[in-house]
């Protein structure tokens, strides 16, 4: 009997001993699972950052073009040869000033010839007023009739009408020849010279080459075209500052003279107008960039780039309000490095999780830990 009973024993060992086998790791999981549900019924515990607004002013960088303030190019409207050129390429000129001559000859036979015809006009005038007086004097007296001094009348008028149009001939051929001096518009310089002495020019001549070029570059026009971004806010006076890619250091300053008005609808850029003074860290017709410090109306808000959720959802900040937790969608501005610029999706002042983990979701209950030291 006693070996009965140590087999009974034997048994009931091994069979306490399973039971605490397969129990106990039950039990262990059930603890692990009640302490889990545990810690996701507790707030969680965030760090927050308050949104602030964006600078009163953005300085932005966009490329530019320059050019002179005026340009002009100068043609000959009377035909003939250019007898000489009195200026080259780079010479200043002042307004008014002779640049080149053009010699036609003919133009001066023309003058001669409508000055004795206008000669010839005038002396007529005179005896033909002179036999209307005496026809006017016959008609008193009954020897001629009033139809003759009528007559006699009208070829006076027509003797002095043909004097008026002799001047007015004259007049016109003098204006020609004073197209055969090419004359600077302006004060500036010859940017280009098109002829050279012995060749034809005018209406009939070099194919409508222009003789010179002149540039005015004592003041100069910069042309930039401004993203849709900033576009409402660039207006004349927006202060900008210009420097060519050859010398960044050198800047000259400057402001918006003008803008276009509305966008280019190709490129949803805005033409903007900058007036500078001609010098010589900018030069004419090159490429440049324009810094412009652009007032912002209405600043945007400002995040730290750690506060953004990327999700299949779309771009998300955990704003956190009255202990509660709200995922929201924003639409993302300029990237500032550490810092995000938002066009949509937050206000000024309210607060934004740092570092938002995966497991958070909108209406979860949060506890905001105070702000992290400062290395």
């Amino acid at each position: 009997m006693s070996i009965g009973w140590k087999a009974i024993g034997v048994v009931g060992l091994a069979l306490g001993a399973a039971v605490l086998v397969g129990v106990g790791p039950r039990l262990k999981q059930r603890e692990a699972l009640a302490r889990v549900e545990k810690d996701l019924a507790a707030p969680r515990r965030v760090r927050v950052s308050a949104v602030r607004a964006g600078d009163a002013k953005v300085e932005v960088t966009l490329p530019g073009t320059s050019a002179p303030f005026r340009t002009s190019a100068l043609y000959a409207k009377s035909s003939g040869f250019v007898r000489k050129n009195l200026v080259d390429v780079g010479d200043l000129v002042k307004t008014g000033q002779v640049l080149a001559e053009i010699d036609a000859p003919e133009t001066s036979q023309e003058i001669r010839l409508a000055q004795a015809r206008l000669d010839e006009a005038e002396a007529n005038v005179g005896l033909v007023q002179g036999s209307a007086d005496r026809a006017n004097r016959l008609v008193a007296s009954g020897v001629a009739s009033q139809q003759q001094a009528d007559d006699s009348r009208a070829m006076a008028n027509s003797a002095v009408a043909a004097v008026s149009t002799r001047k007015a001939e004259l007049q016109r051929l003098n204006v020609l020849r004073g197209y055969q001096q090419i004359v600077a518009p302006f004060d500036g310089v010859v940017t280009r010279r098109g002829t050279d002495p012995g060749a034809l020019v005018g209406a009939g001549g070099s194919g409508g080459v222009a003789l010179f070029e002149v540039a005015d570059v004592s003041l100069l026009r910069v042309f930039v075209d401004v993203p849709d971004a900033y576009a409402g806010d660039v207006k004349p006076g927006v202060e900008v500052l210009v420097f060519s890619p050859r010398d960044p250091s050198q800047k000259v300053a400057g402001k918006v003279a003008r803008t276009a008005g509305v966008l280019e609808q190709a490129t949803r850029t805005l033409r903007a107008e900058v007036h500078l003074h001609g010098e010589g860290a900018v030069v004419p017709g090159a490429f440049v960039y324009v810094k412009l410090s652009v007032p912002r109306a209405k600043p945007s808000p400002v995040i730290p780039a750690s506060a953004l959720i990327v999700r299949k959802e779309g771009t998300l900040v955990a704003k956190v309000s009255g202990g509660k937790l709200t995922l929201l969608p924003v639409v993302v501005g300029r990237d500032f490095g550490k810092e995000i610029e938002l066009v949509d999706g937050v206000k000024v002042g309210e607060d934004v999780v740092l570092n938002a983990s995966d497991v958070l979701e909108t209406g979860q209950a949060v506890e905001v830990l105070p702000p992290a030291p400062k290395s």
